[in-house]
């Protein structure tokens, strides 16, 4: 389960990359973009998991809005597209 979680966490990292904010839907639209990375963000539900996660390390904000979360990279990371 680690391995599936990590990777999620970098498909959000990498769409993120490209389109900084972006909603669960936005973030969920753009998975085939990076095919073998999201393939396990399969629900909008293993978005927000792995946004949280990057929420509680500083390097993601998260934001609720009427079209619900927003999120926003305002750290590097590190990581390459």
């Amino acid at each position: 389960m680690g391995e599936h979680k990590d990777r999620n966490i970098e498909c959000v990292l990498a769409i993120l990359q490209k389109k900084n904010p972006a909603s669960t839907k936005e973030i969920m639209a753009m998975r085939d973009l990076f095919p073998k990375l999201c393939a396990g963000c399969a629900s909008g539900g293993d978005v927000v998991l792995a946004g949280k996660s990057l929420v509680e390390k500083g390097i993601v904000e998260r934001k609720w809005s009427s079209i619900g979360f927003i999120w926003e990279l305002v750290s590097d990371p590190g990581y390459e597209k």
